[in-house]
């Protein structure tokens, strides 16, 4: 009707509810919560309330609380420290990437002395927001500019973690410090160019060495039996970890320098030689795919086999794998061995699979996570899904991979001129060099991860045993420092108990309310601010930023692997609600590489967060996976088990068909 397209209120009125709220609260002292009416236009307060959770009138001073500007980002770090993250597990990441930080800068040659200046940025590459784990984002731009070339690193970056919206003009301001980059002499810009060419000449040598080094350490520590040494001990062994592998860790961060310049120039020469925009974007993707020799594969792969071994078995051991549920079956599987050879045979592959990825989980830097050494029965599981699907054809996913990668180059050739040809294609052969170093690499960063959740678990035990703790879980709610502090006579508190219980409430307080915002600024001390979740909330700087399709029916996301695949979604949020996938659109709000084993089983991957370099886009190019990542438009709320979609994933669009069945 005519009436539906008026509005409810008059301009006037508008302003009268206004003026009532703000003179209630400078009547009040504190803003209000009101219900209001209009009766014959005249308008009446109903009832008034205290708005809670609003923040003290000097929130809002400069002069109370400074005016240091904080920008937080979560974009990409989310694949790797999802949801609420232990205080454990923050302390470690962030004296992880303080120290890779600072050996990274000093051998590109940057001088002491800047290094020493810039210590606070060093100390805070990550920030703690209400339980979640955020990029502090100024920092990082700090440290970019640290280094030759920073006018161009800045976008390299920013493609490389995933940030991918404009800041707001409003916003803009906290970058003024990049007008003013550190200035460099003739002689040290010659230096660091120079290093930067010898680590780029070296790279596979220097990649050589630290693999060496670090599977020599990681190999000692393995043999090591946690559970039977003291806390001494224990703390000792944490402190070699530290000095011999973090300390250590100049090529993994050394490559991912590399990986964010030569994926910045693929990305810069595809617009500007090849195809700009989307087609651009998909055509970069579809050249990355196919490289081979990718470890991030290797445990999916060689799941893969196993499955192909038992479906073309014996008919009454491939009925028994899978009639049996994945964790019984893991149990009878050691009683099976001893009996049967060709169960023995099973047995032993699964046992050389936890040995190789073990700590190749989901979740799988989060120390507080179990790992498969503790509960092996999602990749009994993978296992099974894979046999009823047959889906275990290295080959044919490997062909794939290869028909993607060729008909790319065929279609870069067709526009190339041979001067340009040679440029591109070796610009590209660097970049494939460099992503595929940088996921081998990230596997020795699991590794470490999976030592530490070990070493800290035998302490929480002796803890417990000591009644310093409740449980061995405890040990979570406490700090590196805090823990190395008791014990070395340092701490500020004895009642360690009662810290875990606080931090126990405030860990349960995040979760049961709203994250904050994926892009957030904050102004003087950041624990103030945290403090007031609906503050946080409106600060949202990436509100309207995202693409967003005028089709209510269509969803648009950054294409990561061609395909175009039409089927039924499967919405899930951790892999117990995947048990069963079979040939599905597997729909989440993110992955890491504990989830890759479920990848086979389905006919393509929808990601509501990560970037092209994150680890889902990397191992579903491989794998040959039709994958769109950073979905926009709501897809985990929009989306539910059962709809039918089909998704153009070289476009990276999603259409839904039809609802629930």
């Amino acid at each position: 009707t005519p009436q539906q397209e008026l509005a409810s209120l008059t301009d006037s009125q508008v302003k009268e509810v206004a003026d009532l709220a703000l003179k209630l609260e400078l009547a009040l002292g504190q803003a209000q919560d009101i219900e209001w009416g209009f009766e014959k236009g005249k308008l009446f307060c109903l009832q008034t309330r205290p708005v809670t959770g609003f923040p003290p009138p000097p929130f809002f001073s400069e002069k109370v609380l400074g005016d240091q500007n904080r920008l937080w980002d979560n974009s990409n770090i989310i694949e790797s420290y999802s949801g609420v993250t232990s205080p454990l597990t923050f302390s470690f990441a962030s004296y992880a990437y303080r120290q890779v930080y600072i050996q990274f800068c000093q051998m590109m040659g940057v001088p002491d002395e800047m290094i020493a200046s810039h210590e606070d940025m060093y100390r805070n590459m990550l920030g703690y927001i209400r339980g979640r784990v955020y990029y502090n984002l100024i920092n990082w731009y700090k440290l970019v500019l640290m280094l030759p070339g920073s006018s161009s690193n800045k976008g390299f970056m920013e493609v490389m973690m995933g940030v991918k919206q404009n800041l707001k003009p409003e916003v803009a301001r906290v970058f003024e410090f990049a007008d003013y980059p550190p200035q460099y002499s003739f002689f040290d810009k010659i230096k660091l160019t120079y290093n930067t060419v010898q680590r780029f000449r070296r790279m596979d040598s220097i990649i050589g060495d630290f693999r060496r080094d670090f599977e020599r350490n990681y190999q000692n520590s393995r043999k090591t039996k946690f559970s039977e040494l003291s806390i001494d001990e224990l703390l000792r062994h944490y402190q070699g970890l530290e000095d011999n592998v973090l300390k250590r860790w100049q090529a993994p961060i050394i490559n991912d320098y590399l990986c964010m310049i030569f994926f910045g120039l693929l990305k810069k020469l595809t617009e500007k030689w090849v195809a700009p925009g989307d087609a651009g974007a998909s055509l970069q993707n579809d050249l990355l795919c196919g490289e081979g020799d990718l470890e991030s594969t290797e445990p999916t792969k060689m799941l893969m086999r196993i499955a192909e071994h038992i479906d073309l078995g014996p008919d009454d051991l491939r009925q028994r794998f899978l009639s049996m549920p994945p964790d019984q079956l893991w149990i009878q599987l050691k009683d099976l061995a001893e009996t049967e050879a060709r169960w023995r045979d099973v047995g032993e592959k699964f046992k050389e699979f936890l040995e190789r990825y073990g700590f190749r989980c989901i979740n799988e830097l989060k120390l507080e996570e179990n790992d498969l050494h503790d509960d092996p029965s999602f990749v009994i599981h993978s296992v099974q899904s894979y046999v009823k699907g047959k889906s275990y054809s290295i080959g044919k996913m490997e062909e794939r991979e290869r028909a993607i990668r060729q008909s790319a180059e065929e279609k870069a050739m067709e526009v190339l001129n041979p001067i340009r040809q040679k440029i591109y294609f070796w610009v590209l052969r660097q970049a494939r060099r460099a992503v595929k170093n940088r996921e081998n690499l990230r596997f020795a960063r699991t590794k470490i991860f999976g030592i530490a959740r070990h070493i800290f678990r035998a302490i929480g035990q002796r803890f417990t045993e000591l009644k310093v703790l409740e449980n061995p879980k405890d040990i979570f709610y406490l700090s590196v420092e805090e823990i190395f502090a008791f014990a070395e006579g340092r701490s500020l508190t004895l009642r360690a108990r009662d810290l875990v219980a606080l931090r126990r409430r405030e860990s349960a307080e995040f979760l049961k309310t709203p994250p904050p915002p994926d892009r957030l600024l904050t102004t003087g001390p950041v624990g103030v601010a945290m403090l007031y979740l609906p503050v946080l909330l409106q600060n949202d700087l990436m509100a309207g930023e995202k693409p967003v399709s005028d089709d209510p029916n269509v969803l648009l996301g950054t294409p990561c692997c061609p395909g175009i695949v039409e089927g039924v979604v499967r919405v899930v949020t951790n892999t117990e609600e995947a048990m069963g996938l079979h040939q599905e659109i597997l729909v989440t709000e993110r992955t890491d590489p504990g989830w890759v084993p479920l990848y086979p089983s389905c006919t393509g991957l929808l990601i509501e967060r990560g970037s092209l370099l994150s680890h889902s886009a990397v191992v579903a190019r491989e794998l040959g996976l039709p994958t769109i990542v950073g979905i926009s438009g709501g897809l985990m709320k929009k989306l539910k088990t059962g709809m039918r979609v089909r998704i153009d994933a070289g476009r990276g669009e999603v259409r839904i068909l039809l609802n629930e069945s």
